[in-house]
């Protein structure tokens, strides 16, 4: 299921990218949930089903004009997927920035997202695998 994980994780994001809550809740099960890195601040550390992953899509997106995430790489890690990547933002002050980090994304036997770890950096995240540089 590996590759298809992988395709899954890519729908996500486009759908995130659409800017349409609606499509990137389609991406994801009941019981997803997503663990953040407590980099951002407002965040809570965890996300947990479609009522956390609508709340995840306020506190990340709201504070926000634009938003759009870049994958720069993405690892196959047979049930995890491992991507290193950057969101490019615009302030509703016009103000531009952006900053990267990394996602592992991890899937149950069936191919079905169960979990998604933010990480401040690509090395805290291969540490997390068990793959550090």
């Amino acid at each position: 299921m590996s590759q298809e994980n992988v395709e899954d994780y890519r729908r996500g994001i486009v759908a995130w990218n659409s800017g349409d809550l609606d499509a990137w809740l389609a991406t994801l099960p009941p019981n997803w949930e997503f663990r953040a890195s407590g980099v951002f601040p407002g965040t809570q550390p965890v996300y947990r089903g479609p009522d956390g992953a609508r709340q995840l899509w306020q506190d990340m997106r709201g504070p926000w004009q634009e938003f759009n995430v870049s994958v720069e790489r993405i690892e196959d890690l047979g049930d995890d997927v491992l991507a290193l990547i950057t969101f490019e933002v615009i302030g509703r002050d016009g103000l531009a920035t952006s900053r990267r980090w990394a996602h592992v994304a991890r899937y149950d036997y069936r191919g079905e997202p169960i979990r998604t770890e933010n990480y401040e950096s690509w090395a805290q995240a291969l540490k997390a695998v068990g793959l550090e540089e």
